[in-house]
């Protein structure tokens, strides 16, 4: 039977064009497949307009930010030095898990900030396509504690709004605020009018006496390090040492195909390497993640 959202997807593919699909690839992103043009049908309530617009305006600004594909760890030395913000593995339903450490960010260069935040965010989704039956969305904790007066930084707190509404639409499930001080609320509430009502409602704050409960109820043990929760045994992964696997994982699979096609043309292209050879690659990650080690995280409650 014919699924009734198959003729608007349809209907978006066609107001958005070839050129749309072609900024999207040069972009570094897939195209207009299924999966982008129902992220954002849903994210623009289900109004084939406004979502065909919202992908155009996406298409335009993606090939102009990242024309070579992606964000480059020279682009955003200084942030990857701050050492702020992690991606572990994955909660228990399959989704990217980033961990971010907000005492860590120092307000240098909000353009700089707004960089490594697509770095982030293009790193969870490559991460996310190697866990087969992934739905498309990421979860995260920024760990408040230690917050002071000179981290809080308003540009950025509403580019990671803006970025997850109008570029990431529908990728994020759940952020958790752990532990926000006073100081945190001020900036929070600047930033509020302009967080889409649905966004809001993903958006939770905990503390100290229920956080354990809530992030062992969505992340195993094994990802959550001991700084975070007491009971967690999860290591501290950067997102440059995930995204770096993750790049050699690509480049791996890409040169498989290539010999693959090339001994027999007639056979048809492997599915994505990430889908294949993910589950593999995450044991193999964790092994070389944790023997090589990152200091201990010290946070202060």
């Amino acid at each position: 039977m014919p699924n009734p959202d198959d003729a608007r997807l349809e209907e978006i593919r066609q107001l958005c064009g070839p050129l749309v699909d072609e900024q999207l690839k040069k972009g570094g992103e897939e195209g207009l497949t299924i999966a982008t043009l129902r992220r954002w049908l849903v994210a623009r309530k289900g109004d084939v307009k406004e979502a065909a617009k919202g992908l155009q305006a996406h298409a335009a600004w993606r090939a102009k930010y990242v024309p070579n594909g992606r964000v480059f760890p020279e682009e955003i030395k200084d942030e990857l030095d701050q050492n702020k913000a992690f991606l572990p593995g994955f909660d228990k339903s399959g989704r990217p898990f980033c961990l971010v450490i907000v005492s860590r960010h120092h307000v240098k260069d909000a353009e700089a900030s707004k960089r490594y935040i697509v770095y982030a965010l293009d790193c969870a989704t490559l991460l996310g396509s190697t866990k087969p039956g992934w739905d498309g969305k990421m979860s995260g904790i920024f760990d408040l504690r230690g917050l002071k007066a000179s981290n809080c930084d308003l540009a950025t707190l509403r580019n990671v709004f803006d970025l997850l509404q109008n570029h990431y639409p529908e990728r994020l499930h759940t952020l958790w605020l752990y532990n926000a001080p006073v100081v945190f609320y001020g900036i929070y509430r600047l930033v509020y009018p302009f967080i889409d009502p649905v966004t809001r409602e993903k958006v939770r704050f905990v503390y100290e006496k229920d956080a354990e409960a809530e992030f062992l109820a969505a992340f195993d043990r094994e990802v959550l390090p001991s700084e975070i929760c007491s009971k967690g045994t999860g290591r501290w992964i950067t997102i440059k040492e995930q995204y770096d696997r993750l790049l050699t994982l690509q480049q791996q699979h890409q040169l498989h195909q290539q010999r693959h096609e090339q001994a027999d043309p007639g056979v048809a292209t492997l599915p994505p390497a990430q889908a294949q050879e993910g589950q593999q690659a995450e044991e193999q990650q964790q092994e070389a993640a944790g023997e090589a080690g990152l200091a201990p995280i010290a946070v202060v409650a």
